[in-house]
């Protein structure tokens, strides 16, 4: 039954993902806490979210223009993940429900600012830094969208740039976490192999989403998945007393 609630989680969030265009790990990760411990959730998303990523960067048209300009994000974000995957590992991982929990609530705050103005230029060394949180936070939680959201309003920077610049840096945090799950000796294989079996389910769920994204009204959407975020970190605060 958990096996079949994981899966029909994972389709949920490549569904969100594909209509939304951002979203998996967002979504799948504090379902996935629901009816697992965290570990087993950040490791069942890790191998879809790669694949989602790498979907998303070949229709980008921006990747390489972001790797040039945006570099030290992806390649300290892989970093942080390490470090931050090392400490899930290490620890009990049952309070990092609430820590969760949290930033889905400061994500969805985030959301309700607007930025306008000229872009703001960040220096090499702050995006390291940027980075480096975003792959702590990756670790520990497998999400790491209020920074995201954050950095965009300040910097004000090019939505197709922030896309591409962030997919890649999805891709550099999973690395991380597949590298610090290994170093642990913690790639349970059963549940690599539920996310092996379920790929390509997620993928044309994905493919499904993107079709439908140009029919559905953006607007009602985000509403609607903001309750449902806002619901998921309700249970999980609940959950964690």
């Amino acid at each position: 039954m958990i096996d079949l609630a994981a899966i029909g989680i994972l389709l949920i969030a490549a569904f969100v993902h594909g209509a939304f265009g951002f979203g998996f790990p967002l979504v799948a990760t504090p379902l996935l806490v629901l009816v697992m411990d965290m570990r087993a959730a950040v490791l069942l998303t890790l191998i879809p979210t790669i694949a989602i990523n790498l979907v998303s960067i070949a229709a980008e048209r921006r990747w390489l223009e972001a790797l040039r300009r945006f570099w030290p994000i992806p390649v300290f974000t892989m970093v942080g993940s390490l470090i931050g995957t090392r400490v899930l590992l290490s620890i009990d991982p049952e309070p990092f429900r609430l820590l969760l929990a949290l930033v889905l609530v400061v994500f969805l705050l985030l959301q309700r600012k607007r930025g306008d103005g000229p872009e703001h230029r960040i220096p090499h060394w702050g995006l390291a830094v940027l980075g480096l949180g975003m792959g702590l936070l990756a670790g520990l939680v497998n999400v790491f969208s209020p920074i995201v959201v954050a950095f965009a309003l300040y910097t004000r920077m090019h939505p197709g740039l922030m896309v591409a610049t962030f997919n890649l840096s999805f891709i550099t945090s999973k690395g991380g976490q597949l590298t610090g799950f290994a170093l642990q000796d913690a790639l349970d294989p059963i549940i690599i192999q539920l996310a092996l079996f379920a790929l390509p389910a997620v993928l044309a769920v994905l493919w499904i989403g993107i079709r439908v994204r140009r029919r559905l009204d953006q607007g009602t959407y985000r509403r609607w998945l903001n309750r449902a975020l806002w619901a998921i970190a309700g249970l999980l605060i609940l959950d964690s007393f």
